[in-house]
């Protein structure tokens, strides 16, 4: 069986620009840009491991560490890691320069912390 790749990718966190890959409406709109608010983590093998995950609280700015049953709050320096499997991005602006925001359940993300 082949071994899980386990090298570090260093992704983009703001600014993300995808203008190469997003048809624009006019040259002189600017670009799509993304923004990052989640990261899965995988710790393991192709066999089996163990799943966590970071994500953005957009309206407070803050980033958080969900481990099974343990929710902590961390740096944004520390969400990089090589165990980065599936990233999110949100766009924050866009060819119209409407910015959308994903909805986050604050309900949710609270019940968490108690």
């Amino acid at each position: 069986m082949k071994n899980k790749l386990d090298t570090f990718v260093n992704f983009p966190i703001h600014d993300l620009d995808m203008s190469k890959y997003v048809k624009q409406t006019s040259r002189r709109d600017p670009p799509p840009m993304y923004e990052l608010y989640a990261v899965i983590n995988h710790y393991g093998g192709l066999g089996g491991g163990h799943y966590s995950a970071y994500a953005k609280l957009v309206e407070e700015d803050n980033w958080y560490h969900f481990d099974d049953s343990h929710v902590s709050s961390v740096n944004e320096d520390e969400i990089r890691t090589s165990a980065a499997y599936v990233l999110f991005y949100r766009c924050v602006r866009d060819s119209s320069a409407v910015a959308r925001d994903v909805p986050i359940d604050t309900d949710m993300v609270d019940s968490l912390k108690t």
